[in-house]
């Protein structure tokens, strides 16, 4: 078994590092996200890199990147923040939903916006009473001929107020289906008649912004239709194994910064005359959160080389989301005890870093979630 990175993929690694370094701190990210500012800039320099069309196959005109190379990008960029790597891996996700599944006309339409960084991409899956239940959505799109009307609410989509936004908008379209069918996606501009975009007040994640979206006869051309009428839940299935093992890559990149910040303040901080770091009562747990992250590192590539290679990896996803995303949690939790009062104060890095944490282990499927699925590939959980 190889663990190396190939010639490209080091040079993946160190180009995102150099440009964490330069574009998009940890300090920076912690203004942004206190300021509730979204860095068009960040994005275009993201654009700039190539980074957005890396994920899609060369025939498409894209990078031909493989699921490894993202794993790589993500977690460089999770150094930054959660919301730097969201910010990246939010867009791509759904945008590969569309080149799978959408018309020749909708690949031509979208790939010069998404791979030049001009457009960004909100999924709206979850309701007020639909959130790991996804398929219990009730969001109505009735078909009108050339056209929809979609009526309902949505909760909890990021980016969905951004410049340039599009939704993609999973509703209802035969309400007397079995509820994992009768499922469409839409395209919809965040601009549309009948849009209300709500921000909803959260603890962190301000960079991109988490919206509530209300429909109120909100008409869509039957263009903006992905796919088949009534065969959305396959489509909002299918990228989920990829942002799981993406993102967990991305879970890992921040537990490490979060892990070395923590390092650099016990070696320097002296209390009874010596680093805390020399401290047993420090030094362990901080091994053994160590261990925890390489461990969640191991699992996320394993994910992503099963994902390159063609394999299947639901549940290989599903335990690399669910260690990444404790692992960082735990790392940010263990840092405020380090770093006491320093980590405690808002002007720390590690304040930030805390908040931040809290959704890892709630937003793109719960822990719970997650151990629902391997229960169900170790046969304990039939239904």
């Amino acid at each position: 078994m190889d663990f190396a990175l190939t010639d490209e993929q080091a040079l993946l690694q160190e180009t995102a590092r150099a440009f964490v370094a330069k574009h998009c701190s940890a300090e920076q990210a912690k203004v942004w996200d206190e300021t509730d500012h979204f860095p068009v800039e960040l994005w275009q320099q993201m654009a700039d890199m190539d980074w957005f069309s890396l994920p899609y196959p060369l025939e498409a005109g894209g990078g031909g990147g493989s699921v490894t190379d993202l794993c790589i990008l993500a977690e460089e960029l999770g150094h930054a923040s959660l919301d730097v790597a969201m910010a990246y891996v939010g867009t791509f996700i759904p945008g590969l939903v569309i080149f799978k599944y959408g018309t020749d006309e909708q690949r031509a339409r979208f790939r010069s916006g998404l791979f030049d960084g001009d457009y960004r991409i909100s999924v709206a899956i979850s309701e007020p009473d639909a959130g790991s239940d996804a398929a219990s959505l009730r969001c109505s799109a009735v078909d009108h001929g050339d056209h929809f009307v979609v009526n309902g609410q949505k909760a909890w989509c990021t980016g969905a107020s951004l410049p340039g936004a599009w939704i993609a908008l999973y509703v209802r379209t035969n309400p007397d289906a079995p509820k994992h069918r009768g499922i469409s996606l839409l395209l919809v501009p965040n601009d549309t008649p009948g849009l209300e975009i709500r921000r909803t007040p959260t603890l962190a994640r301000h960079l991109l912004g988490t919206n509530e979206v209300f429909l109120t006869d909100v008409v869509v051309p039957k263009e903006n239709l992905v796919g088949e009428v009534d065969a959305g839940f396959s489509m909002l299935m299918s990228g989920l194994d990829v942002e799981k093992v993406v993102m967990a890559a991305a879970y890992t990149g921040v537990a490490q910064a979060t892990m070395d910040d923590m390092l650099d303040y016990s070696k320097q901080r002296q209390q009874f005359g010596r680093p805390i770091g020399n401290f047993q009562a420090l030094a362990h747990p901080m091994v053994d959160m160590q261990t925890e992250i390489d461990a969640a590192r191991l699992l996320a590539y394993r994910a992503a080389w099963m994902l390159s290679t063609g394999k299947p990896c639901t549940r290989e996803a599903a335990m690399a989301k669910l260690k990444c995303s404790e692992a960082y949690v735990s790392v940010a939790r263990l840092g405020m005890q380090v770093m006491a009062g320093h980590g405690f104060s808002t002007e720390s890095v590690m304040s930030f870093r805390w908040r931040e944490s809290i959704v890892a282990t709630i937003s793109g499927g719960t822990s719970q979630i997650q151990r629902n699925a391997v229960a169900k590939s170790m046969g304990l959980i039939t239904y």
